[in-house]
């Protein structure tokens, strides 16, 4: 069976053919939603441009406020270093040095930023807060939705009606810690302990200047570090001086090295060629002969006859060489004797004054007065022991020493224990910091035997025997990592030193970060303020 086909419709007809056509175009029409968007986008793009905008201002109100923030840290620390370094004119001096800070680390991206400096009633806090208006021109009608007007006090710069810019306002208060201030606001302190070991050899009288800039910067150390309120936390300070020996006083030397035989010149304890390798075999009278560098043990030609100092001392050697036990009233535990000539109170390298604060130790005190008065009395002479003024430096930061320095020194502060240096407050401060500052100009060249200038010393050897613990600075380097193992901290300072002394003090500091090169009195100052700044530590207390 065949289907019959219809004859096609014809353009422009008017049947059936015609409506069909149509039905698509009007259904393509009721889905065709171009104009719609458009409109949604016409009514989008005004919100969107107003995220993009505040995601801008919001972006430079971030960048404002971190390097406004920094600035004021900076402005902060800096009032509070200048108030300390200038206590009888802080406020005036504090308040310059913040806003010279301020403005040279400011934020330039602003309409303006302005600082105001608040000290508290004691000049131990100091507050700098900062106003900067930024032009954010979307945030600025946030904020004044928010508070039905503009922002008051608009500079010039930005609108006549005072909107296109908004204020930002930050804060920073730096204390002087340890200080009633810094701990009333929540700020940690540590008790410090702080021993300075002062060069005093000829060699800093070459020029002369060069121990009239140790005294300043000495002092100068002891006006920062010994804080006036010890209420809450304690600032001490002692001295050692050192030349070719220590210089422990005559009240003191008997109990460390051990009291001696009395006897005469004309009847000298004889220390004969084959003792001299016997490390147990030491000098126990006050007058002793001993075989010259130049001695060939047949005459005596080649011997000397020296007396025993009155007040100083030289290195310790067996078991307790590099170590800070006390003497404890046996010869395994005393420091060593110095013979250093014919007089009943020789000079010993450090000096023969009858003043006894000239170049002698002085044991922990916030004293000030009593501390820069010793010194001013510092007085150049002799060679370079190292060893020794970096031993005694730790001695008298060690509370194993407390009844030995307390008994000649009864108006001295004990060392507090060195548990105290592992104890943190809640701030992670420790409880008590001990530091050493080591302080020298030369090579270390003085080592001794039996209390004499030994044969392998770098100067001036006199006895016919080399050093039982070895040279100067190997000693002294022993010394060193022996302190810093017991947790003290160590600063180092090179004036006018050699490069293999300056590798020397480097190495011998806490770290590379704590050893000072001077190369001029100035630098010397310099290095001695910068220790003293880390000492009494300034903190950002907000």
């Amino acid at each position: 069976m065949f289907a019959s086909r219809k004859p096609a419709a014809q353009p422009g007809g008017n049947g059936p053919v015609s409506a069909t056509r149509m039905a698509p175009l009007l259904r393509r029409l009721r889905r065709d939603q171009s104009g719609n968007v458009a409109m949604l986008f016409s009514l989008l793009l005004i919100p969107l441009v107003a995220m993009i905008g505040l995601a801008v201002d919001f972006g430079r109100v971030y960048s404002v406020t971190s390097h406004t923030q920094a600035a004021l840290d900076a402005a902060a620390l800096a009032a509070g270093r200048t108030a300390q370094l200038n206590p009888s004119n802080a406020v005036t001096q504090a308040s310059a040095a913040a806003t010279a800070y301020f403005n040279q680390a400011k934020p330039q991206d602003v309409v303006i930023s302005t600082m105001q400096f608040s000290p508290n009633s004691a000049n131990t806090q100091f507050t700098v807060t900062a106003t900067s208006w930024v032009r954010t021109p979307f945030l600025s009608v946030l904020y004044a939705l928010g508070n039905k007007a503009a922002a008051q006090g608009a500079p010039a710069a930005c609108s006549s009606n005072g909107f296109g810019c908004v204020p930002f306002t930050a804060t920073a208060t730096a204390a002087l810690c340890p200080s009633s201030a810094c701990l009333s606001s929540g700020g940690g302190g540590s008790n410090v302990e702080t021993a300075l070991m002062l060069d005093v050899t000829g060699s800093m009288c070459s020029p002369c200047s060069k121990i009239d800039a140790v005294k300043a910067a000495a002092k100068d150390l002891i006006d920062i570090v010994v804080w006036s309120d010890q209420s809450q936390y304690y600032s001490r300070v002692a001295l050692a001086p050192f030349a070719e020996a220590v210089n422990v006083g005559t009240v003191l030397a008997p109990v460390v090295r051990g009291t001696v035989t009395a006897n005469t010149s004309s009847n000298p304890q004889t220390l004969s060629c084959s003792s001299m390798s016997n490390t147990s075999t030491q000098p126990t009278r006050q007058w002793i002969n001993y075989p010259r560098v130049t001695s060939n043990c047949s005459g005596s030609s080649a011997t000397n006859t020296w007396v025993i100092s009155s007040k100083c001392v030289t290195e310790r050697i067996g078991v307790n060489a590099t170590n800070d036990n006390a003497p404890a009233g046996t010869t395994a535990t005393y420091v060593g004797k110095g013979y250093f000539g014919t007089n009943t109170d020789t000079s010993c390298g450090v000096a023969n004054y009858t003043d006894p604060e000239v170049n002698s130790v002085q044991p922990l005190s916030n004293d000030t007065t009593m501390l820069k008065r010793r010194i001013d009395k510092l007085t150049t002479a002799g060679s370079t022991a190292g060893q020794l003024g970096t031993a005694w430096a730790w001695y008298l930061l060690s509370p194993k020493w407390n009844s030995i320095f307390q008994a000649a020194f009864p108006s001295s502060y004990a060392a507090g224990p060195y548990t105290d240096l592992t104890v943190v407050n809640s701030k992670g401060q420790p409880k008590l910091r001990k530091i050493a500052v080591l302080m020298t100009d030369g090579d270390y060249n003085i080592n001794y035997c039996k209390g004499v200038e030994a044969q392998n010393s770098d100067q001036s050897p006199d006895i016919k025997c080399n050093s039982e613990n070895g040279k100067s600075q190997a000693q002294a380097g022993s010394l060193c990592s022996a302190l810093k193992t017991s947790k003290i901290e160590v600063f180092a300072v090179g004036f006018q030193v050699s490069a293999a002394a300056k590798t020397f003090l480097t190495g011998c500091a806490t770290d590379a970060s704590h050893y000072y090169d001077a190369t001029t009195d100035v630098a010397l100052q310099a290095a001695f303020r910068d220790i003293a700044l880390k000492i009494a530590t300034l903190r950002l207390t907000n």
